[in-house]
């Protein structure tokens, strides 16, 4: 199988455990993936949410340093594309965006919690600040692409809206749905809605506190998210973003040598074809469409 995975965290752990991308005790170990004939993986720098600011644009460049000399050393079957979540670490300098895109970030996730420079996450209801919405337009310019996870209903439709008025797609990169579990971070079937009229694309998360209420989380319950997904037509649409390294998953899955075993499981629930392109195919001719890879 191929893998096209859009949300991690596992450079942000590399860095802060000093460990690299091939033999380590995170989620994702090169090690591991030796079922998966091709990996490519958005690779986020997440914003601790214990630094300040200033400190975390600091650290995008040291953890972006880190990542770059592990993947010297990486197959030659795994790729990624570097994105940033939570796009405070501008600290109102639009002037930075510039340089994160630089440094290779393709897609960036302007929000992750609370209100901040940028504007309201999902946890509020406010939408951009005069400066997140400079921050949206200009990614537009970059071909920085936007995601909406994280984002408040304020802010993603804010984004959509900026977006739509510059012709450009809007993804969200690790978000389940909220049709099946009202979680505040999933995804209302609108948003979804306009994800896809937009021509993006949505990696659905393993996130167990996103997926259910129960204490006890099987792998299957991931299946009804996306079930859910294509009822209101995603076959071209959903993706994986299984944010591993970033949130606890659910039973049984300890990293990534288990997606195979999820692999099999969409192939007999939905057959091979819409298989392959939930874990491969729609991620691959999105960023193929907008000239990231």
């Amino acid at each position: 199988m191929r893998l096209f995975d859009l949300h991690c965290d596992t450079a942000y752990e590399m860095y802060k455990r000093n460990c690299g991308l091939f033999e380590n005790s995170l989620h994702i170990g090169l090690d591991r993936a030796s079922k998966i004939d091709e990996y490519m993986q958005l690779m986020a720098v997440w914003c601790d949410k214990e630094r300040s600011d200033e400190e975390c644009y600091e650290d995008f460049h040291k953890i972006a340093d880190h990542l770059q000399k592990n993947e010297k050393k990486a197959s030659k079957k795994f790729r990624y594309i570097l994105t940033v979540e939570d796009a405070r670490l501008l600290c109102g300098q639009i002037e930075r965006l510039d340089e994160l895109a630089k440094r290779g970030v393709r897609v960036l996730t302007p929000l992750w919690e609370g209100e901040t420079i940028i504007g309201g996450a999902f946890n509020t209801s406010t939408g951009l600040s005069d400066f997140g919405k400079k921050v949206v337009l200009r990614c537009t310019e970059l071909g920085i692409v936007l995601d909406i996870s994280h984002a408040s209903a304020e802010s993603a439709d804010d984004i959509f809206r900026i977006a739509e008025t510059e012709g450009k797609s809007v993804i969200a990169s690790h978000s389940c749905s909220f049709e099946v579990y009202p979680h505040p971070r999933n995804l209302r079937d609108t948003q979804f809605e306009k994800v896809k009229a937009s021509g993006g694309i949505v990696g659905l998360s393993f996130c167990r506190y996103h997926l259910t209420k129960s204490d006890v989380c099987p792998p299957e319950i991931i299946l009804k998210h996306i079930t859910h997904f294509l009822e209101l037509g995603g076959e071209n649409v959903i993706c994986l973003g299984a944010d591993m390294d970033g949130a606890p998953m659910p039973d049984g899955i300890d990293g990534i040598e288990y997606i195979p075993i999820l692999y099999a499981k969409l192939c007999e629930r939905f057959g091979k074809v819409i298989a392959d392109k939930i874990t491969w195919g729609n991620a691959f001719s999105f960023f193929e469409i907008n000239k990231i890879i």
